[in-house]
């Protein structure tokens, strides 16, 4: 089982992260490298598609720790982000689940993600609202605030839409139907700019299909969120 026992393979009557449409997962519970200092340099994707995100520059580098008692890497906010290969056969329909626990929020944009070509970020906006970044601001409507939180984030053609904690915002536009064909960021705008998220991340999950909500219940279960 590629998930590693006790992180994502569960037996029983415990629901399993859904592997149909499953493009990246990162999982603060595993395959996290410590630099020697305490800091992430590496999370290794834990879908089996090998899209693994680093950190050369120490300085850039997320604190390996806990919140809410849950495993997490804390970004600072100001320059910590991951960069990966680009998720290339992902053209059309995405969701991104995450689950996480923001520090700072506020009117500043804060990615949780973004993808450099066809744009898709997703985080807090400049209007302190999650959503999400093609070009345009898609603003959600729901307000960022601190505290474990479950998001997720569905781009279909001509909409997009964003949830926290199983409630949805408003469906707003969307116009790329990005192909995610170059380096992508977990924890900033690519590149950085100034947009980096600040907070902890227990978990990002990235799929190539529609909002599904066997991977909220997972979730809810793994988290209580």
């Amino acid at each position: 089982n590629f998930f590693g026992q006790g992180v994502m393979a569960t037996t029983g009557s415990r629901l399993t992260l859904p592997t149909a449409n499953l493009l990246a997962a990162y999982d603060a519970r595993a395959g996290v490298t410590d630099d020697g200092s305490g800091l992430c340099s590496a999370w290794a994707d834990q879908s089996g598609n090998g899209f693994n995100a680093t950190q050369g520059t120490s300085g850039k580098r997320p604190t390996i720790t806990t919140t809410g008692g849950f495993a997490s890497l804390q970004f600072d906010g100001s320059a910590d982000a991951f960069g990966f290969s680009s998720l290339s056969a992902s053209a059309g329909v995405k969701t991104i689940y995450a689950v996480v626990n923001p520090t700072t929020v506020g009117s500043a944009y804060r990615f949780l993600f973004d993808a450099n070509a066809g744009r898709l970020g997703f985080g807090i906006l400049a209007s302190g609202k999650w959503g999400v970044f093609d070009g345009t601001d898609r603003d959600s409507g729901i307000t960022a605030a601190t505290g474990l939180q479950r998001l997720s984030t569905e781009v279909v053609t001509g909409s997009s839409r964003v949830w926290r904690n199983g409630t949805v915002g408003a469906t707003t536009g969307w116009t790329a139907s990005p192909a995610l064909n170059a380096i992508s960021a977990i924890g900033a705008f690519h590149n950085g700019a100034l947009y980096y998220f600040a907070g902890h991340i227990c978990a990002l999950y990235i799929y190539g299909a529609a909002r599904n909500t066997a991977v909220e219940s997972y979730i809810t279960q793994e988290w209580g969120v």
